[in-house]
């Protein structure tokens, strides 16, 4: 058995848009405009409401660049709040998903046909790391969090992620509550 400590990020609900869906909700040839700078992109100034069947969520941020196809990812608390049933899915897998509704600060509006997903919690290993582990991309690991607050826990079925420059545990609203995560955490890859 392996070990290695990573950093522990706790995403929350976002969504990544196409070129085609950011030109439907801002106009055409329009760009998202940089709010902060991210690991692999930026989370842009612009905001979005969410509609499912049950209710709508305001303000959701979109993660920038553009991508090939709109993606809702939420946590299962939101999905069950929207009235989705999201899978959970590693991003860019979409197909058979549930769309949504999404409306701009403009009043504009996409009904994506598909698109909403939990994503599934996943570490992005340097290849140094991964090598250091033994492990191979999609690979099933497991993650121990022990952020001494009486909540410690071992996540399984952690996807390996191989490739950039630094080694992080991503994980959705649910699962850093779950385990008391707070800002600062690290957590234990733990690969059999």
């Amino acid at each position: 058995m392996a070990t290695l400590d990573v950093n522990v990020e706790v995403s929350a609900r976002h969504v990544h848009l196409s070129q085609e869906d950011i030109e439907k909700l801002f106009g055409a040839g329009y760009e998202l405009k940089v709010k902060k700078e991210i690991a692999g992109g930026f989370v842009a100034e612009e905001r979005l409401t969410i509609t499912g069947p049950k209710r709508s969520m305001e303000r959701v941020a979109i993660l920038g660049p553009a991508r090939k196809g709109t993606q809702i990812e939420l946590a299962a608390t939101d999905a069950r709040s929207l009235g989705v049933d999201a899978p959970i899915r590693l991003s860019g897998d979409l197909a058979g998903t549930p769309g949504i509704k999404l409306t701009a600060e403009n009043g504009n509006s996409v009904e994506t046909e598909a698109g909403c997903i939990v994503a599934q919690r996943h570490v992005h290993l340097s290849e140094e790391d991964a090598a250091k582990l033994g492990v191979e991309q999609n690979q099933n690991v497991d993650l121990k969090i022990d952020t001494g607050k009486k909540r410690a826990l071992v996540f399984g079925d952690v996807i390996v992620r191989i490739g950039g420059p630094v080694s992080v545990v991503h994980l959705d609203t649910d699962e850093g509550n779950a385990a008391c995560t707070g800002r600062a955490c690290v957590g234990t890859v733990i690969a059999e």
